[in-house]
């Protein structure tokens, strides 16, 4: 039941129609500006055509599952959700399954629709290996739309921790663009201090280009593992918070 009421709170409000026009724009947009403006004679990689996707779309997707939970802080909505269900653990639980397979669903749906542009507004030999047979391309649905929902799932502990909608956007938004790429530049640091940060296991994990400037001490599923006992961590930390503070 708890999920239900999550699914019916994310489907009567303008935040999942704006963000999911959002994820559109960013992830068909890009593809079509790399067909048109790449090499005719060189072929677009499944990485490359979805980087609009892992870049820039997933990120909108994770502030949208951060704020199902600061949204109902900031309007006092959460005392209400906690009246109705008690086991508060169960409804930080609801929201990130909820927000997960959301994420995912609309991530795997724009990484094909990503490749079907560039196929279709691109040369023949810029989207031959971006064929819906192709198991690169499926590969790199798989990797994008695990690394959103594993990322929602940290949002939303994020959101829990945090509790207030501009500092968990900060977050979220800082980390993968600015404080993680900067680390990884600085000599000698972005060595010791890269291989270990969130968002620079995830990119590693689903291959697209990056901003990731270091060599990983890993592959890519040890990436995916790091990046998932990462979100365990914080949701775990987000579990026990909500039961000891007041909302």
């Amino acid at each position: 039941m708890t999920i239900r009421a999550e699914q019916i709170k994310l489907a009567t409000t303008r935040s999942p129609v704006w963000t999911v026009a959002g994820v559109v724009v960013l992830s068909l947009g890009l593809a079509a500006l790399q067909a048109s403006v790449g090499s005719m004679s060189t072929p677009i990689e499944p990485e490359r055509a979805a980087l609009g996707v892992a870049t820039f779309a997933v990120p909108v997707l994770l502030v949208l599952a951060a704020l199902t939970v600061t949204g109902e802080y900031r309007t006092g909505m959460i005392r209400t959700t906690f009246l109705a269900e008690p086991n508060r653990m169960r409804v930080l639980s609801a929201k990130a399954v909820v927000a997960a397979v959301f994420a995912g669903l609309w991530t795997a749906v724009m990484v094909v629709a990503s490749a079907v542009v560039v196929r279709v507004i691109g040369t023949e030999r810029q989207g031959a290996d971006l064929a819906l047979s192709d198991p690169g391309l499926w590969r790199t649905v798989g990797a994008i739309a695990l690394y959103a929902m594993l990322g929602s799932v940290l949002a939303v502990g994020l959101g829990a921790l945090i509790r207030h909608s501009a500092g968990v956007i900060a977050v979220l938004l800082m980390m993968p663009f600015v404080v993680e790429p900067l680390l990884g530049a600085m000599p000698q640091v972005g060595e010791r201090v890269g291989p270990l940060l969130p968002f620079t296991n995830a990119n590693a994990f689903t291959a697209v280009p990056s901003l990731r400037t270091v060599s990983m001490w890993w592959g890519p599923l040890g990436s995916l593992a790091y990046f998932a006992g990462f979100v365990v961590v914080v949701f775990v930390l987000a579990m026990i918070d909500i039961n000891r503070r007041d909302p």
